[in-house]
Parts: C-alpha cells; structure tokens; sequence
C-alpha cells in the first residue's frame, strides 16, 4: 500500500510583490487540482517588513503522482515565474504517510518527530476516538449493517483526525513533539 506524501513549500516573497505571487498562486493551484492523485493544499502567510513567507502544504496521494506534478510543464513554468516575486530560494521538504500530522508550518525547518511520539499520541488520541465513534454509531446508526456503520466511523475518524484532531494536538504537545532529545 502506497503512503499520502506532502510537501511542504517556503517562499519568501518581496512585500512589493504580493499581489502577482498570490495571482500567480492562485492560478498553479487550479492546475494543480487537474492532476491525478492532487488530494489539496494548505496555506499559511507569515508578513514581515522584508519578506512574507508562503508556507505551503500540498498532498499528493502518493509520492510517484507527486514526482509526476513536480515534473510537469506547469509546475516548472510556475516555478520559473515566481523567481521574480522571492527573496531567497524556497525551502522544500517532503513528507511520507502520518508525518503530516506532526508538522507545524511554523516550524518548516525542523526535524519530523520521533517514531516513537508520533505512535504514542497517535494511540493517546485515535483510542478514545474509535471509543466514542464507534458507541456512538451502535446508538444512532443501528438499522445499518456493522460494516457500514464501520465505514462511516472510519471516514469519521480520518477526516477528524486530518482536518481537526491532530492539528490542534500537534499545537498543544508541540514542545514535547519536536523537542530535540
């Protein structure tokens, strides 16, 4: 089974040159969702007096339709593009499988986390949330055959994790996470 790979992008664009960078953005994302295996993008702007840093992270749903992206025309041309709006030269790093849940933008030069902590909270928060989905789903959902009430609290707990769950964690243990040992 293949593993979701992200990237994660910096650009470090001229204050001046906001505006076409976010244009030219903006257009690159539309293509980008032509693509197969393209499953989104997240972005975080972080405004300075010399640059403003575009935190980009984009999933692929695995790392060959990444590599596949990365190398098409559009995605070369964009990068040719923005030259003129950066200040420095983006920083890249590229993530396989749960790594994503265990990033902080902010923190887009660090080290992913130990194995070990990833597992761990990963339990401390999927445990109580299979718990409750899966009550939850006995009571509310019971006309429904176990393998389809199975199915939604499966889809239930991915999205909630991806999307809501894990992001707030990664914040709240965020010291202990990416603490260098």
């Amino acid at each position: 089974m293949e593993s979701p790979f992200s990237v994660i992008v910096s650009h470090f664009v001229k204050p001046e040159k906001k505006t076409p960078f976010e244009q030219a953005l903006r257009q690159v994302i539309k293509k980008a969702k032509e693509h197969k295996g393209y499953e989104g993008i997240q972005t975080l702007q972080i405004d300075s007096k010399l640059e403003n840093e575009y935190i980009l992270m984009i999933r692929f749903d695995n790392e060959v339709n990444y590599k596949i992206w990365a190398n098409s025309d559009t995605r070369k041309e964009w990068a040719k593009e923005i030259r003129q709006f950066i200040t420095k030269e983006s920083e890249i790093r590229y993530q396989e499988g749960i790594e994503f849940w265990f990033s902080l933008p902010q923190l887009s030069n660090s080290k992913p986390p130990k194995k070990w902590k990833m597992a761990l909270l990963t339990w401390m928060v999927i445990y109580p949330s299979v718990l409750t989905l899966s009550t939850l789903a006995g009571i509310y959902l019971r006309v429904l055959p176990l393998y389809i009430r199975m199915l939604l609290v499966s889809i239930t707990l991915v999205s909630l994790m991806t999307y809501v769950i894990m992001p707030k964690i990664t914040t709240v243990f965020a010291a202990w996470i990416f603490k260098k040992d």
